[in-house]
């Protein structure tokens, strides 16, 4: 046996449980589920365990799923022979579907650099305690500048022209992610928390200086709007 330290906790690992959480119970409800995202999952919210005895409970939980994963494959019937011939081309209801979300950038001048209006997410299952963008899916038969429109007036009460909107950056996310980030300077209305049961306060950072603790998809598209870089991807493989 090797001794080696644990390596894990923090407040990244805890980000990527969320996600992992969130990625699993949305593949639940749209009947996409698969081994990938129980085991994920499960692996994932070990590393964000520190404290030994909660890091062993989810090893075990990480050690049993594989087991399970193993006895389902042994269980399935040997694969059919190829057919050589070209599959045909999927119909249009079996494409890949991307989730889309949109993301807001309410912006002000400030001496020696301009801030960005940041939230705390609270009771949401997805990043709570960490620092976000306004954000929020884009909904069926919605225009993405309507859906960064109602996600300010839905969290933060103001009313934005969609004429003085912005795109500033698109982030492809794994494994299903597309977002879509929005930048103004102009809005009707002061800021204030209009949703406290997902948000447990709003704060001004400078775009240059984001707080440690912030979910790292929008802290990494910030970066790059900064670097006026138009396009990412973000936690794919990096052999990819």
């Amino acid at each position: 046996m090797q001794v080696l330290p644990d390596g894990t906790g923090g407040a990244a690992r805890v980000a990527d449980a969320d996600l992992a959480r969130q990625e699993t119970d949305e593949s639940g409800r749209t009947g996409t589920l698969t081994w990938r995202h129980i085991l994920a999952e499960e692996v994932l919210e070990a590393f964000a365990e520190s404290d030994p005895d909660r890091l062993r409970a989810e090893l075990i939980q990480a050690a049993a799923v594989a087991v399970k994963w193993v006895q389902s494959l042994d269980r399935r019937p040997s694969p059919p022979s190829i057919d050589p011939r070209p599959a045909p081309a999927p119909a249009a209801a079996d494409r890949f579907r991307p989730i889309v979300d949109v993301h807001v950038l309410l912006l002000r001048r400030a001496p020696g650099s301009g801030e960005v209006l940041l939230g705390r997410r609270t009771g949401t299952g997805f990043g709570d305690g960490l620092w976000h963008l306004p954000s929020g899916h884009l909904e069926e038969g919605e225009p993405v500048i309507d859906a960064a429109v109602r996600e300010a007036k839905e969290e933060l009460g103001v009313t934005l022209d969609p004429a003085d909107l912005t795109l500033v950056h698109v982030m492809h996310r794994a494994p299903e992610r597309l977002g879509l980030f929005f930048r103004t300077e102009t809005w009707a209305g002061e800021p204030y928390n209009a949703e406290p049961d997902k948000c447990s306060e709003l704060a001004w950072w400078p775009v240059n200086a984001l707080p440690h603790d912030m979910i790292d998809s929008p802290a990494a598209a910030i970066a790059h709007i900064l670097g006026q870089v138009p396009f990412a991807l973000h936690a794919w493989p990096a052999e990819r």
